[in-house]
């Protein structure tokens, strides 16, 4: 196949078989009359990009490409623990990772070649669409715009919705810009996409963010005049925020909940998930090597497998092991894959790259600071973003390496 150029083509047509194969991965968002996984599209894409991943083992500087491995691997002996444990088809549990085999989208990304500017143009589009879709439902619920009811509290607005990942990315991503650019456009689409993430109610993710919100300020922004005044723009931006009703309303409702849970010490639900996986779900050492098996769809392994509850917690619908995050994934699905994960996570953290694109490895530090708490890193729909992150970050990478190469120090532009 011919080899695209920067303006021909089949550059565009990889671009257009791209964007496709990103919607498909996040199942058409869930929208209602939309089909959905398991269909031919999602076959064709997994063949596909195993297809890519064969045509570009050859390459150099891919270095995410053995913990990916690595990940899946892992994958394969936790079909094998699910068929084991639960007696659960290997077919079935196969097919129940859908939605995890799109980090294969690493390799397609480098077969295609496509540049940064498009992608980092992709990032903010998909952000844009995410945001409509979700202040839509925020507004108009209880009617759904899904298959699936996406509200997972009863006492608060937290909807999952596929697709969040490119709101975080692209959030990370223009306060990258502004930082360096100085351009209020991308401070006012930064304070957007956070007002998303504020609305969407999860305590870890808000904190995560304002937490790496205030590492990339201060690494990216310098002790001289100008930079002092964008810093105290910020500030003053994120006080007027914070007295918005509806964020200080937020807010205070996480101060208040987080001093609850503190209160009920080893009755903290958390706590108790951790007691059920870590002592008596495993029934032998292979939990903690190849984990216990992922039930197909399942968060809550009691409704799907209710003899793999003890009886002292059978029942309790609170025994949901997406809950602990990491460590939940870890015993559930495996320390194989986990391995692979954190070892792609923590290398993109430390890979050096040009500071305009910093955002890139504080978006997987973000993915591990909120781990542990919340299923962010692994779930439904991340993995394309992921895989979009580690390709961008070994084209940043390699400009240090090769700083004359073509496409080295892009102007980044909407």
């Amino acid at each position: 196949m011919k080899k695209a150029t920067a303006t021909g083509s089949p550059n565009i047509i990889y671009k257009i078989v791209f964007v496709f194969i990103v919607v498909v991965s996040l199942h058409f968002w869930d929208l209602r009359g939309i089909p959905q996984k398991d269909t031919p599209e999602n076959i064709l894409v997994w063949v596909f990009t195993g297809f890519c991943f064969i045509m570009v083992s050859y390459k150099k500087n891919l270095r995410f490409r053995v913990p990916i491995v690595v990940f899946l691997t892992g994958l394969v002996l936790n079909a094998l623990a699910s068929f084991l444990n639960l007696n659960q088809g290997p077919v079935l549990s196969l097919l129940s990772y859908s939605y995890y085999y799109f980090i294969f989208l690493y390799f397609s990304l480098h077969y295609f070649e496509i540049d940064r500017k498009f992608l980092e143009n992709l990032i903010i589009v998909f952000a844009i669409i995410y945001s409509i879709i979700f202040t839509i439902q925020y507004k108009i619920y209880p009617f759904i715009l899904f298959n699936d009811n996406p509200k997972t509290a009863l006492d608060s607005s937290q909807y999952e919705i596929l697709g969040h990942g490119f709101l975080m990315l692209a959030y990370f991503l223009v306060l990258n810009r502004y930082l360096l650019t100085h351009k209020m456009i991308y401070i006012f689409m930064g304070l957007a996409f956070f007002m998303v993430q504020m609305k969407s109610d999860f305590r870890t993710l808000i904190a995560g963010a304002i937490i790496i919100t205030f590492l990339m300020i201060l690494k990216l922004v310098k002790l001289n005049g100008r930079d002092v005044l964008i810093l105290f723009v910020l500030m003053i931006m994120f006080a007027g925020l914070s007295q918005y009703k509806g964020v200080s309303y937020i807010l205070n409702k996480m101060t208040t909940q987080t001093e609850s849970n503190i209160s009920e010490g080893k009755k903290y639900v958390r706590m108790i998930q951790m007691e059920y996986f870590f002592k008596r779900y495993p029934r032998n050492f292979s939990y903690y090597i190849i984990g216990g098996g992922k039930p197909a769809g399942a968060k809550n392994l009691y409704s799907y497998n209710p003899y793999a509850m003890d009886p002292t917690y059978a029942g309790n619908y609170n025994i949901v092991w997406v809950d602990i995050g990491l460590l939940g994934f870890y015993i559930v699905v495996g320390g194989v894959t986990v391995l692979g994960m954190l070892w792609y996570t923590l290398k993109a953290v430390f890979t050096k790259v040009p500071r305009e694109y910093s955002y890139l490895s504080f978006y997987f530090l973000y993915l591990f600071i909120v781990s542990f708490t919340n299923e962010e890193i692994f779930r439904n729909g991340i993995f394309t973003v992921q895989a979009i992150a580690l390709y961008l970050i070994d084209k940043s990478a390699n400009d240090i390496l090769n700083p004359k190469s073509e496409d080295s120090h892009e102007v980044q532009r909407i």
